[in-house]
């Protein structure tokens, strides 16, 4: 059983997901539109007080006074509720009820929810539906929608509720049961944990993250994707696919390859990918820093399907292209243009300039052509495999450099060329290069991790001791996956095992206590924002 303490409940391939909005009350929200109104949820089911809340892949059940209902899940936009005891009200949130209007035909209510460009299909198999609804003359929006529950003479029910964003014509719950349904999502799910080998609870929990948060082929994705998590952070963003990618390298090369591709498919005529994308629509103001070098060179240690010819093929043009539009347009020097760009939002790295310039950045570029030259060896390419590994070593000299000064390493303020000092890790990521950093940069890296960013939740993204230091704070405190799966590798290859090791431990006993969320605290190990996060999940799997 799983509560919804540490996970959201939903299924492989659904844009829906339900999770708890509070002590009593079990809330729906979709994912077609991500950013509008999602932690509100589309719908709600207030069971009242002592209410008690669990699931399994197959299907949540609430227990409360007076009854038990369970809710399972299908397609893209389906949910199947029974239950048995007193009636239950589903209250349609009022962000879904602007513009609204109520048609009943053939049985079926349909509601108009405006905000996720859908009609609700409700769909009674068992027990009966009344909608309850109040409109002030006028007014084109209702001041409240509801759908009562009446249980039948036995005291059951059993309804569904289709999203029919595709106005699908005929609904899919017609005709089909709650208990069809909730066999399909077990059986798929046992397919899928079985992939993954589990030897404890916290990687069944890691299979359950990722079956979970994966959405069906629709809209900007081609393939299956996987979303960070269907509670909150549903988009997929152009270096958290990457992730995924490598946690699922040595579990399903098919997949892997899929997550890993999914950003370069909508690479523009320039070679610059989004941001971020969601089913509707794709962030093109942002970048995220060009980790997949790194990331492929690890895929291929997990999985030598990976660094055959034809998988070299697939990544190569794509990678090639996107690294030439940050060497070649990106200004005289490659730069973030604000913190989102660099993956850590608001590190203290931005806190005098916006527009940096960071050694960090060179090095995953320096990493990168590194991996394209090889690459182009492999594939038979010798003027790429020259030219690339020529710029991996300009580019590694340049990081080594440009942003140390004997002692220290620092960021640049990119309008003016003026070094700018914080306590952020980001610039430490410049270890990424390994064995071609001197042996000084890397054992100051050591002993600025050592005294001041290692932690009880791993390794913090600001210095314990930092005056700027904010254990909630995002990029300005937590610790990050990310983070801790690039310094680990990069720790354990130069031979800092001790060190890596403990920031692995630290890190994995923190979300095996406390759950797989987007970020973690640096003091205590406690799970901060999102839950049940896809790159949490890879990470243990990885570390």
């Amino acid at each position: 059983m799983y509560t919804f303490d540490r996970l959201h409940y939903s299924i492989r391939g659904s844009y829906l997901v339900w999770d708890k909005k509070d002590r009593s009350t079990l809330k729906m929200d979709m994912i077609h539109n991500h950013g509008q109104d999602i932690f509100n949820g589309v719908l709600a089911i207030d069971f009242g007080s002592g209410a008690r809340f669990s699931f399994v892949p197959r299907e949540a059940t609430a227990k409360f006074n007076g009854g038990e209902t369970k809710i399972t899940m299908f397609d893209i936009d389906g949910t199947f509720i029974k239950g048995k005891g007193k009636e239950i009200l589903v209250e349609i949130s009022k962000t879904s009820t602007r513009f609204d209007y109520q048609i009943i035909q053939n049985g079926i209510i349909e509601l108009c929810d405006f905000n996720n460009n859908c009609s609700l299909m409700f769909v009674s198999n068992k027990g009966s539906l009344r909608v309850e609804k109040q409109r002030t003359p006028g007014k084109i929006t209702a001041d409240f929608v509801n759908v009562r529950v009446l249980p039948d003479e036995n005291g059951e029910y059993e309804f569904a509720i289709e999203g029919n964003f595709l106005d699908k014509g005929a609904t899919l719950a017609q005709g089909m049961s709650f208990d069809y349904y909730a066999d399909l999502a077990e059986k798929d799910y046992a397919a899928w944990e079985k992939k993954f080998n589990c030897k404890n609870k916290y990687e069944k929990e890691c299979a359950y993250i990722m079956w979970s948060n994966t959405i069906a082929p629709l809209g900007n994705f081609g393939t299956e994707a996987i979303v960070m998590g269907k509670a909150g952070m549903s988009n997929v963003w152009s270096w958290d696919n990457a992730f995924n990618a490598l946690g699922l390298a040595d579990i399903d090369y098919r997949i892997a390859m899929d997550q890993f591709m999914i950003m370069y498919k909508h690479i523009n005529r320039v070679g610059r990918v989004p941001d971020a994308i969601s089913q509707s629509y794709k962030v093109w103001n942002f970048v995220k820093p060009p980790v997949q070098g790194w990331m492929y060179k690890q895929m291929m240690k997990r999985n030598p399907e990976f660094a055959t010819p034809h998988a070299l093929e697939e990544v190569y043009f794509e990678m090639k292209r996107n690294t030439d539009w940050w060497l070649n347009l990106r200004g005289d020097v490659p730069s973030y243009y604000h913190g989102n760009d660099s993956g850590q939002d608001n590190s203290t790295c931005f806190d005098k300039s916006e527009h940096i310039e960071t050694s960090e950045l060179i090095a995953f570029l320096s990493v990168q052509c590194s991996f394209l030259s090889e690459a182009a060896e492999i594939l038979n390419y010798p003027t790429d495999k020259k030219v690339y590994a020529q710029l991996a070593r300009e580019l590694a000299d340049k990081a080594i450099k440009d942003y140390w000064d004997g002692e220290k390493i620092f960021v640049r303020l990119a309008e003016t060329g003026e070094p700018y000092y914080c306590n952020a890790l980001m610039p430490l990521r410049v270890i990424v290069l390994e064995d071609m950093l001197p042996k000084e940069i890397q054992e100051y890296i050591v002993k600025q991790i050592t005294e001041h960013h290692l932690c009880k939740g791993g390794i913090a993204s600001e210095a314990l001791d930092s005056p700027m230091f904010v254990e909630n704070g995002y990029w300005r405190g937590a610790v990050w996956a990310p983070d801790v799966v690039m310094f680990v590798y990069a720790l354990r290859n130069l031979g800092y095992t001790e060190l890596a090791n403990q920031i692995a431990e630290n890190y994995k006993t923190s979300i095996c206590k406390y759950g797989f969320s987007e970020n973690t605290s640096a003091i205590t190990g406690k799970q901060l924002r999102c839950k049940g996060y896809a790159w949490a999940a890879n990470a243990y799997q990885v570390l």
